[in-house]
C-alpha cells in the first residue's frame, strides 16, 4: 500500500493573514520521484528564518490515485488542520499558512484554518509571512485521509467531498528555527555546518563549504535581501567537509543570503556579488 496517510505532513496551520497568500510552486524533483506524500519531508524539515526577514517555505503535496493492495481504495482527500483539540501547534508568530492553489480550499474545522488535497492530483502550499519572535519551533498537525473502497477501477478525478475517513494523524516533528535580527542577518545553529563561501565577495562563481556526519539529502537556497527565492537546489552530501560551486552570473549586483537545510537545521550566511 502507498502508505499516503503516514506521509501526508505539512506545517502548523494558523488563521491566514489578510495579506495576500504568495504563489506558491511544486517541487519539480519531487513530482518526477517515486514517493507519495510530502516535501520536503521530515528528514529534510523547513528552512529556518530570522526576525524581521521575510519568510518562504514551499510545500508540494503528492497525493496518489489509489492504493496497490487487493482491498483497493480510491482517495478521494487528505484534510490538513490544527482544530483546537491540537495543542501547540507552534507556527512561529508572524508566520502564516495557505495555499494559492483554489482547489485546496477547505475552510475552518473547530474554528481552526484546513486545507483539502484532492486524491490524483498534485498541490502545493506555503508558510509564509515575516516572524517576530525568535526561538525553536515544532510544529503540529492533524491530517484526516478519505477514500473509498472499490473492487474495479478508481476514477482519475475523485469525487473530492466523498469517501470514508481512513486515518487520522498526530505529527509533530517539523521544525522552524527563527534566529534573532543579526548585523549581517546570519543565521548559525549550534550543530554548526561550518558554512562558508569563498570567494566572497565575488563575480561569476563562488565555492560554498559546509561539513555534515554523514551522507543524506541537502537543500541549498539562495534569497535576495527582500526574501525572494532565486535559486534552489538538492543535493547529496558526502562524509566530512562539502563543496557546492553557485552560479551567479545571471543575478544582479548585491547582497544575497544562502540557507543550507541539512536534517532538522539550517544555517544561513550572506553572499556579497560583485559587478559581473
Amino acid at each position: 500500500m502507498k502508505k499516503l496517510y503516514f506521509l501526508l505532513i505539512l506545517s502548523a496551520f494558523t488563521q491566514i493573514s489578510k495579506a495576500q497568500v504568495p504563489t506558491c510552486s511544486l517541487n519539480p524533483t519531487f513530482i518526477a520521484g517515486p514517493k507519495d506524500g510530502v516535501y520536503p519531508d521530515s528528514l529534510t524539515n523547513f528552512i529556518s528564518g530570522t526576525v524581521g526577514q521575510p519568510y518562504i517555505q514551499n510545500i508540494t503535496v503528492k497525493v496518489p490515485l489509489d492504493t496497490i493492495q487487493s482491498l483497493k481504495f480510491c482517495f478521494n482527500r487528505v484534510v490538513l488542520s490544527t482544530p483546537t483539540n491540537v495543542a501547540n501547534y507552534n507556527l512561529p508568530p508572524g508566520l502564516f499558512f495557505g495555499s494559492s492553489t483554489a482547489a485546496v480550499a477547505n475552510g475552518t474545522i473547530s474554528g481552526a484554518i484546513s486545507l483539502k488535497f484532492p486524491g490524483n492530483a498534485n498541490n502545493c502550499a506555503s508558510i509564509y509571512g515575516t516572524p517576530t519572535t525568535a526561538g525553536t519551533y515544532t510544529l503540529r498537525l492533524q491530517t484526516d485521509t478519505y477514500a473509498t473502497f472499490t473492487v474495479g477501477t478508481c476514477a482519475s478525478s475523485p469525487n473530492i467531498n466523498g469517501g470514508t475517513k481512513l486515518n487520522t494523524t498526530i505529527l509533530g516533528y517539523y521544525i522552524i528555527t527563527i534566529s534573532p535580527l543579526a548585523g549581517v542577518n546570519e543565521v548559525i545553529n549550534s550543530k554548526s555546518l561550518e558554512l562558508t563561501n569563498v570567494p566572497n565577495p565575488f563575480t561569476g562563481k563562488t565555492i560554498i563549504k559546509f561539513n555534515v556526519k554523514d551522507q543524506s539529502s541537502m537543500d541549498i537556497k539562495v534569497r535576495d535581501v527582500l526574501g525572494k527565492t532565486v535559486f534552489t537546489d538538492n543535493i547529496k552530501t558526502k562524509f566530512g567537509e562539502n563543496a557546492y560551486e553557485f552560479d551567479g552570473s545571471k543575478l544582479n549586483t548585491g547582497i544575497y543570503f544562502y540557507t543550507i537545510s541539512y536534517k532538522n537545521y539550517s544555517e544561513t550566511k550572506r553572499m556579497i556579488i560583485a559587478s559581473n
